[in-house]
């Protein structure tokens, strides 16, 4: 029998081990002492949904990455930051194994194994145990509709007023360290009260759920869609130019203008929104940014509503 020495002789032992390592139940990463990702194979690159030319990732990002875009290991957008900070305790506290299990946003389970070497870098290996795991399908449903229930507004089908925040926070925060641009908008629903007043809080749904179904098909993946108060909505496009985020919000409200929402059998009616849209500036905070998009936002209804304003400093 071989040592692990001898591989570097033998050719057929090394292609074993690489297709071993390269397998589709497998996930192989290495960190070096700056915690850089250094090399993941496919199965990690897939679930993480990495390229090959995504080069300088470190911990942080990757975690980062995986919350904004669902992928990787299933982690909530409010406890991402807490996430890091505990990983990172944990991941380096001591040099040798630990090991534990994740669930991937994919429905798959992983047994992981951390191993830190004496040089400061870090081997993680997982392997996939999903199958040892069937009989607790019922009870991972159960899971997943709850963490569904708590983060969806249930009227809209989109993000509630805590989990559109704090999705916020963090792509803020993603864009300020990859200095990627990121644009924010607040739309409004005109009139809203007048058509409860007059219509109905039946109608006043059904106009909110018309304009959800809006929402979710105007925007991408890796968009931010949310309900944050009675008629009120945010909707956030990373890595998205300010004129971009303006033309995807200005097609949404022509798109809106021109529905009619059926409030009975033969009745129905039609509503319309203003918008307020800024760019995330360097070095800027949630609040600041929100401000910014409800001067805006008051700048589109003072001007007759129905119409998207681009913040400029002539709000101020």
């Amino acid at each position: 029998m071989r040592s692990i020495q001898d591989l570097g002789t033998d050719d057929a032992a090394q292609e074993a081990l690489l297709c071993a390592l390269d397998g589709k139940h497998t996930l192989v990463a290495i960190y070096d002492s700056s915690d850089r990702l250094v090399f993941a194979n496919s199965a990690f690159r897939h679930a993480f949904q990495l390229r090959r030319d995504d080069s300088e990732i470190t911990f942080v990002d990757l975690v980062m990455h995986a919350a904004l875009h669902r992928c990787g290991t299933r982690i909530e957008g409010e406890d991402a930051l807490a996430f890091i900070a505990r990983a990172q305790d944990r991941r380096r506290a001591n040099p040798g194994q630990r090991s534990f299990a994740a669930e991937l946003f994919d429905g798959r389970w992983f047994w992981m194994t951390e191993t830190l070497l004496d040089n400061g870098w870090l081997a993680v290996v997982g392997s996939d145990v999903s199958q040892l795991r069937s009989t607790d399908e019922a009870w991972i449903a159960a899971h997943d509709r709850v963490i569904q229930e708590a983060r969806l507004d249930v009227l809209t089908g989109l993000a509630n007023r805590r989990h559109t925040m704090a999705s916020l926070g963090l792509a803020i925060t993603a864009a300020q360290g990859a200095e990627t641009p990121l644009t924010v908008a607040l739309v409004d629903l005109d009139h809203f009260k007048r058509i409860n007043d007059v219509h109905g809080h039946a109608a006043g749904d059904a106009v909110l759920r018309d304009f959800g179904e809006v929402c979710k098909r105007a925007t991408r993946q890796s968009d931010i869609a949310g309900r944050i108060g009675g008629e009120e909505f945010l909707v956030v496009f990373p890595g998205t130019s300010v004129e971009h985020g303006a033309s995807a919000v200005e097609r949404m409200r022509v798109q809106v203008q021109n529905r009619r929402v059926s409030i009975a059998e033969d009745h129905v009616i039609s509503y319309s929104f203003s918008a307020g849209v800024c760019r995330l500036e360097q070095g800027e905070d949630l609040n600041a940014t929100l401000a910014r998009a409800d001067r805006a936002l008051y700048s589109a209804k003072r001007g007759g509503r129905n119409r998207t304003v681009t913040w400029s400093a002539r709000l101020a």
